[in-house]
């Protein structure tokens, strides 16, 4: 018998269950279509908190941190985990703001951060990051010299904000791997609805 994957499907956003309406409606009008939006969407009470959320990290009037910066946090937690799906949805983003080929081949790996410092091609800030998010990921914990460190690059907010992307985004690729959420639907225009939707702010460019 051939599995079927995912092993649970997203909603209907077309035809959906009275329970789901709200939501549905709300994919609907949403200009990215992604399968792990319309599986979130089976949770009728938290669905719209969360895309709530969501919208405060994608958006550069609400975000502390700079959009490479919170794109970094995501690849390095994906790679590390082998979430593909999750990475692959967020490898345009990077991509379109100037990640290079050759640091997101490096992020797909999953490499050590000294493996990934010693390219010689990351800034200082980019280093810490790298460094936290591995840490965190591997230990559930961060050294104390990592944490001063990031205090000496970046604010309080910032600092905290970055856990609260890897926390975030921790918990899609939880589910999206469990459920094995393989592909989306196909995406017209993408390339527009990323740059419309996911937005710099005034600390983007800014290099520690």
């Amino acid at each position: 018998m051939t599995t079927k994957y995912p092993l649970i499907e997203g909603i209907d956003i077309h035809n959906p269950s009275p329970a789901h309406e709200a939501n549905a409606a709300f994919l609907r009008s949403f200009p990215i279509d992604r399968a792990v939006f319309r599986l979130y969407a089976r949770s009728p009470g938290t669905f719209l908190p969360i895309m709530s959320v969501l919208d405060s990290i994608l958006s550069g009037e609400k975000r502390t941190i700079q959009l490479l910066d919170y794109q970094l946090i995501v690849l390095r937690m994906t790679g590390l985990i082998n979430a593909e799906y999750l990475f692959g949805i967020n490898e345009p983003i990077s991509r379109l703001n100037g990640l290079g080929d050759d640091k997101i081949e490096a992020l797909r790996k999953g490499l050590t951060s000294k493996e990934l410092i010693a390219m010689g091609t990351w800034t200082e800030r980019q280093q810490c990051i790298l460094t936290l998010v591995e840490e965190s990921i591997r230990t559930y914990d961060n050294k104390e010299e990592t944490i001063l460190w990031a205090k000496r690059i970046m604010s309080d907010d910032e600092v905290v904000e970055c856990f609260v992307v890897l926390g975030f985004y921790t918990t899609i690729a939880r589910m999206t791997k469990g459920l094995r959420v393989q592909k989306d639907p196909v995406i017209p225009h993408l390339e527009t609805a990323i740059v419309d939707t996911i937005t710099k702010n005034e600390r983007d460019g800014v290099e520690a």
